[in-house]
């Protein structure tokens, strides 16, 4: 209990964001559950938990300063999957650190169980989605339903259905995985077990989510698409999931227990290490060491946020002086404008050369990047998708390098909605003072600029307007010219 407070401050913006997706997440949400069953299985342990004594164990601090620097890494690239990854395993090393392998053998188990609350699971919505059209199509071809599947779309002669990512099943996968996990910790001595159970938990909520998604589309197509259950199946599904997951599985694990004399509270797990000599003095060095240790994250951003503020205010941005032959930039003109949220920089006009050629040139970006406000980052857009489509996307090698752009950058291609028209992109970052076209590398060297008090990041763009050829009876993109118009541009530029 006196680990809490350390625990909750060392971990401080790891148990903000899974609290943040917790609750504003609908496929997460079962997060509290699972933080409750933790909490729960540890008190159910508390007779082994008060039975450890001090027993450093200096692989484990290894791997906690191992996993600590990975953390202070992944909190400046703002990776919030392995933050929240990080964060089971930082508290299990932090205790094998100071109590040996008893601690992780009595709580190892129960704190892994975040990992079903972690953002890893929605990933495999693809795959699942796939797979529940596969099974569907084999029911309605056995239901006899005439169907065109379609990648996820699902054709009938009455209307057409989406196996949306929502339709994966993802959500009931992870209640069943952490339920069973959750259940065989609490009865099972046998790891081999425990697996067992979650495993056939994991099938048969697949196997829930296809006759729901059967369910739907067969009251659709027996109603002539007029039943509710197409537009509201949120209760049918958990009932399917009750019916088809829940029930089994408690008559499956009930046979899966252990005899009478393997079963019981598992609070009375003896101490692995009990007929190990124990230190007559427990040494301090080792919760001092590990809780220094697990300090750190918090500290390191503290320790700079005087810098990182400084270089951050201090920094204006502008638009490129181009050579004596372009006017500009115009402002409030735009060709194209990046999707972003909220950024500090947002500069942008169009350049017009003597002989009327046009380039728009675009800065945004941030002087200090936070989470949900970075450069890379979901919702971060290139272009927005509701305006534009995506035509091609590439990297483009240039003629000649310059002190504006990058040797190579990104060319994008998108294609105008409303009327039609193609307009060509280049782009590349600003990390601090480096240039780059590589997204990997922003992720990368950012987090070091962070580590060194400098948060700043900018998206560089030039934008202009593609020819419309017919080619094959189609409208194709020409953009070799505009091409031209950017090197020509780039080469006279300077910052």
């Amino acid at each position: 209990m006196a680990s809490i407070p350390l625990l909750t401050l060392g971990l401080w913006a790891e148990w903000q964001s899974f609290v943040h997706l917790w609750y504003n997440s609908i496929i997460y949400n079962h997060g509290f559950l699972v933080l409750g069953g933790v909490f729960f299985l540890l008190y159910q342990r508390r007779k082994s938990l008060s039975a450890l004594t001090i027993n450093g164990s200096p692989l484990g601090l290894f791997l906690l300063a191992g996993a600590t620097a990975t953390l202070i890494l992944s909190q400046a690239a703002d990776i919030r999957v392995f933050r929240l990854i990080l964060a089971p395993l930082i508290i299990i090393f932090w205790g094998w650190s100071i109590w040996g392998k008893g601690f992780v053998t009595s709580a190892g188990g129960p704190i892994l169980l975040l990992v079903f609350a972690v953002p890893i699971w929605d990933d495999f919505s693809p795959l699942l989605q796939h797979i529940t059209v596969f099974f569907n199509t084999i029911l309605l071809q056995a239901f006899d339903i005439p169907a065109t599947i379609h990648e996820f779309f699902i054709i009938l002669d009455v209307g057409t259905f989406l196996v949306e990512n929502g339709c994966s099943g993802v959500r009931y996968l992870m209640v069943a995985l952490f339920l069973a996990a959750f259940y065989g910790q609490l009865y099972y001595r046998s790891n081999a077990r425990i697996a067992l159970l979650v495993v056939i938990a994991g099938l048969l909520s697949m196997v829930a989510n296809w006759i729901r998604v059967f369910g739907i589309i067969a009251a659709g197509h027996y109603t002539n698409m007029e039943t509710s259950l197409i537009e509201d199946h949120e209760l049918f599904g958990w009932i399917i999931f009750i019916v088809v997951t829940l029930v089994p599985l408690f008559f499956i694990s009930t046979r899966l227990e252990q005899t009478s004399s393997d079963t019981g509270d598992k609070s009375g797990i003896s101490n692995p290490e009990t007929g190990q000599a124990r230190p007559t003095s427990p040494s301090i060095k080792w919760p001092l060491l590990a809780s220094l240790i697990l300090l750190l994250p918090p500290l390191v951003p503290a320790a700079l946020d005087a810098k990182t503020a400084r270089v951050a205010s201090s920094w204006e941005p502008s638009l490129p002086v181009p050579e004596a032959d372009w006017t500009g930039p115009l402002k409030h003109a735009d060709i194209w404008h990046p999707d972003y949220v909220k950024p500090d920089i947002d500069l942008g006009g169009i350049y017009v050369s003597d002989d009327l050629k046009q380039v728009q040139v675009q800065v945004t970006g941030y002087r200090r990047q936070v989470q949900n406000r970075e450069l890379i980052g979901y919702r971060n857009q290139l272009f927005d998708r509701k305006e534009w489509k995506l035509v091609s996307k590439t990297s483009h090698a240039r003629d000649s390098s310059d002190s504006v752009s990058t040797k190579t950058v990104n060319e994008t291609v998108i294609q105008n909605n409303a009327n039609g028209s193609y307009v060509i992109l280049w782009s590349w970052y600003q990390i601090g003072e480096q240039l780059t076209n590589s997204s990997v590398e922003v992720k990368i060297q950012g987090a070091l600029n962070k580590l060194q008090g400098d948060a700043r990041g900018a998206l560089w763009a030039l934008a202009g307007r593609c020819e419309r050829v017919s080619s094959e009876g189609e409208k194709r993109p020409d953009c070799s010219g505009q091409r031209a118009t950017f090197e020509r541009f780039l080469n006279g530029a300077h910052r």
